[in-house]
């Protein structure tokens, strides 16, 4: 069984009671796990098959950028792959679009990390690449990568249309790979497509620190009361 999980916030206990059930479970977290460690990754993975993608706060502080980036967890980031996962193939776009990379529908300011690092001051760079804000920054070059794949399923950070804090450019991405679901983190809501999708491919919203199933059912939906 798939599950995908919403923001988590580095919390996680919300999502033991569904691994600890007795059933094959592969989770995919869908961004902002915000961890201090990789401790929380090593638990959940003696639960489940794990994997994710990472979102904006996953770059806000060396040690959340290290718990993915600098330990054996960084293979199981779906960023810019397609994975068989349980018999589907799912592809992963992490991170989100910042106007000073690229803000669609404008046109992009860098087309990837080299490109940007061309044009960024020496004390700007952080361990000599892109500064740590902008190592979840979408660039053009990412999306490059996986438009000419095929999946069934398509995970995000950010959303597309009709979400109103949606991108169009997501949507595209969606279509040209010929996905039957796409599923999203960032907005802390459950927002609601059912109505205002008429596409080829379903749509879900997994709000903050919420659950779905592979069918896109809500096993558990979360209040983000902070």
């Amino acid at each position: 069984m798939l599950l995908f999980a919403g923001d988590p916030h580095g919390d996680f206990e919300h999502l033991y009671p569904f691994l600890k059930n007795g059933e094959d479970i592969s989770l995919i977290i869908l961004g902002d796990l915000q961890l201090t460690s990789p401790n929380e990754l090593e638990q959940l993975a003696i639960w489940s098959d794990l994997w994710f993608i990472h979102g904006n706060h996953d770059s806000k502080t060396v040690a959340a950028f290290e718990s993915l980036w600098g330990s054996q967890w960084k293979t199981r980031n779906l960023h810019n792959q397609v994975v068989s996962i349980q018999g589907r193939r799912v592809a992963g776009l992490g991170g989100v679009f910042r106007g000073q990379v690229w803000m669609p529908p404008n046109k992009p300011l860098f087309f990837d990390p080299i490109h940007y690092c061309q044009y960024c001051s020496a004390d700007n760079l952080w361990r000599g690449g892109i500064p740590l804000r902008h190592r979840t920054s979408i660039f053009p070059s990412d999306i490059e990568i996986l438009e000419t794949e095929s999946a069934d399923i398509l995970i995000c950070h950010e959303a597309p249309k009709p979400h109103p804090s949606g991108f169009e450019v997501i949507n595209e991405l969606a279509r040209k790979m010929g996905v039957k679901q796409l599923y999203h983190g960032h907005h802390h809501e459950n927002f609601d497509y059912r109505h205002l999708h008429n596409e080829a491919y379903q749509i879900i919203n997994v709000g903050f620190r919420s659950v779905c199933d592979e069918q896109g059912n809500y096993l558990y939906i979360g209040i983000d009361d902070r």
